[in-house]
């Protein structure tokens, strides 16, 4: 072979080589979510990669490992478009109202319906179809149902959960994905069909008169802020005799839970959620001394 010969082999081999690269680029599935559940169900997933997604807490420092959206609630669309994502995933009830403006990304947008367990795992479900990886999300999902079913209580448990934020508490209802999560477990939650006002989709602020009637033998707090400042606020209103004071009463005690398992729905994770609250409803506490 001559050297004009060789070399024009090395570059038809290159130009294969290119076209290949380019090929799979095409085929390769840029994700940006608005969803932490999300990022975590797709990661390792192949073919698929996370661009772009949201922090934590808006208190955690920016995201350098992907584009930083920052908060679910109001995402940075000018980031979003800058990602070059092709499929962006959100919440069907948060971020409805904004679908139009993330679809001038130019991406194709897919809301999830996370505001129960099954929903939730329907939604992950159908998101390794969107993304060619059916087997691979079936395959989580199935795994992570099998493992919550485990964490169910024999018997049930009268609970009352409360959403926490600075100077404000909602009961969780029915509606919510940690009400959801409860049933689940078979616990029996107090606030599940309860109404009032609603600032966030099934947490309701129900009157001191509602709340004085309840009898629950577990609390448990979700904290959307500092956590150590709202148990505070909380511990203030069970102080003394007032309408709050019989949660303070609950045997298995009143409960800060974990921010990182719950202030958003954890997805494949809701088996370690689930564990988290059977564990605290198999605690028996002198009455009163509950943390």
């Amino acid at each position: 072979m001559n050297r004009f010969a060789g070399r024009s082999l090395s570059v038809f081999i290159l130009a294969l080589a290119l076209l290949g690269a380019r090929a799979a680029f095409a085929d390769e599935v840029r994700v940006a979510t608005l969803l932490p559940c999300v990022e975590d169900a797709l990661r390792g997933v192949p073919g698929v990669k996370v661009v772009a997604s949201i922090r934590a807490s808006m208190r955690a420092p920016e995201r350098t490992d992907v584009v930083d959206l920052g908060s679910p609630h109001a995402p940075n669309l000018e980031r979003l478009a800058s990602a070059n994502a092709n499929l962006v995933v959100a919440d069907a009830v948060i971020n409805a109202p904004l679908k139009d403006e993330l679809a001038r990304s130019g991406a194709e947008v897919m809301l999830l319906d996370t505001s129960s367990v099954e929903s939730t795992f329907a939604g992950l479900e159908a998101l390794g179809k969107k993304v060619g990886a059916p087997d691979v999300l079936a395959a989580r999902v199935a795994e992570s149902r099998a493992k919550l079913a485990g964490e169910a209580l024999d018997k049930p448990i009268k609970v009352l959960a409360l959403f926490g934020t600075p100077g404000s508490f909602q009961v969780v209802t029915q509606g919510a994905w940690i009400g959801s999560l409860l049933e689940t477990l078979r616990f029996e939650n107090l606030g599940a069909g309860l109404t009032g006002s609603q600032r966030f989709p099934g947490f309701a602020e129900v009157s001191h008169e509602t709340l004085a009637t309840l009898q629950p033998d577990l609390v448990l707090l979700v904290a959307h802020g500092d956590p150590t400042r709202i148990r505070q606020e909380l511990d203030t209103l069970m102080a003394g005799s007032g309408p709050w004071s019989g949660l303070g009463k609950a045997a298995r005690g009143v409960h800060v839970l974990p921010p990182d398992l719950f202030v958003s729905n954890p997805g494949l994770g809701l088996p370690q959620a689930g564990q988290v609250i059977a564990e605290l409803g198999a605690t028996t506490l002198a009455v009163g001394t509950g943390k």
